[in-house]
């Protein structure tokens, strides 16, 4: 049996929950990754932060489509909101009822999660609740490649 330790990230960025959104967005961005864990100081996963979650909180119109008329009044209007955020602390635009998976689980319940969920990553934990990296769709595939190889 595979398990997610066998295919998981292990180094990855955190934040938080006491962090800035300046500082979640910067995480971000050096990451590569638009949602990062939130751990408390002993590093136990008690959420994510979503780059969604910030952005509808900064852009004026309903999140999503922008006329093209309208760009660059929402543009400028989004940098101004964003300002007006960016020394908030993670905790108000963090999800606390986040999938998370256990370094033990099964890869086959992996690949449910991920396809039937929409997931295209999961954070995960051990069985302490603390964060021990992450797994994307493209360990999903390493593992089903894997699983191909064998037939």
């Amino acid at each position: 049996m595979k398990i997610v330790r066998d295919y998981m990230m292990r180094s990855m960025n955190s934040v938080s929950s006491d962090d800035l959104v300046e500082d979640a967005i910067r995480n971000m961005y050096k990451s590569e990754l638009s949602v990062l864990p939130v751990v408390n100081d002993q590093n136990k996963f008690i959420g994510t932060i979503y780059s969604n979650n910030i952005l509808k909180n900064i852009i004026p119109e309903q999140f999503g489509f922008i006329e093209s008329h309208r760009i660059f009044y929402e543009v400028n209007q989004a940098v101004e909101n964003l300002d007006d955020i960016r020394d908030e602390r993670v905790e108000k635009y963090m999800s606390k009822a986040t999938d998370v998976v256990n370094e033990n689980e099964d890869m086959n319940k992996i690949a449910d999660i991920m396809l039937n969920n929409k997931e295209s990553l999961l954070f995960v934990v051990n069985n302490g609740g603390y964060l021990r990296g992450y797994i994307s769709r493209a360990d999903l595939l390493h593992f089903l490649l894997d699983e191909a190889k064998k037939n």
